[in-house]
């Protein structure tokens, strides 16, 4: 394979590997309304929204969303999960652990988000898998540089 072959190659494996980004897509539904939202969740059923499309809050009218949540709220022993689009990013949780709170009386939440496409869909954000499908594309081009970089070695040490 020619060099100029080997460096193209090169930049096009290069170039696969960057994520652009213009939408986040997230599942959007309330099991109160649609008993599938609850937990075990099917995503297959469920309806995806893109959360860049939204009309802005109310109360967040200089907010876009930025990531996905999934909301667990127990009340008098009655479990209701929300799953949708969320506008303000938490550095202690996003992508990481859940958020607990208890209130008075026998009320609980649990806060997840999610920074991904459609990762709130778990019963956990940690249990997600995402983070093998966006590491794949770099080992790829990792493999490929390593044997082009032995291939191109071996072409140039001389031949007695």
């Amino acid at each position: 394979m020619s060099p100029f072959m080997e460096r193209t190659l090169l930049l096009v494996a290069f170039l696969a590997c960057l994520h652009v980004t213009t939408a986040l897509m997230c599942y959007d539904c309330n099991s109160e309304y649609d008993r599938r939202c609850g937990d075990p969740f099917d995503p297959y059923s469920i309806g995806e929204v893109n959360c860049s499309k939204q009309e802005p809050r109310e109360h967040l009218k200089d907010k876009v969303p930025v990531l996905c949540r999934k909301t667990v709220q127990k009340v008098y022993g009655k479990v209701r999960i929300v799953r949708g689009c969320g506008y303000i990013r938490d550095n202690n949780t996003d992508d990481g652990a859940c958020l607990k709170r208890s209130g008075t009386h026998d009320v609980q939440a649990t806060y997840c988000a999610c920074t991904t496409d459609l990762c709130n869909h778990g019963t956990s954000v940690l249990n997600n898998n995402n983070y093998l499908l966006h590491l794949m594309p770099y080992t790829l081009a990792a493999l490929f540089i390593m044997f082009s970089c032995k291939r191109i070695n071996l072409h140039l040490q001389p031949t007695s």
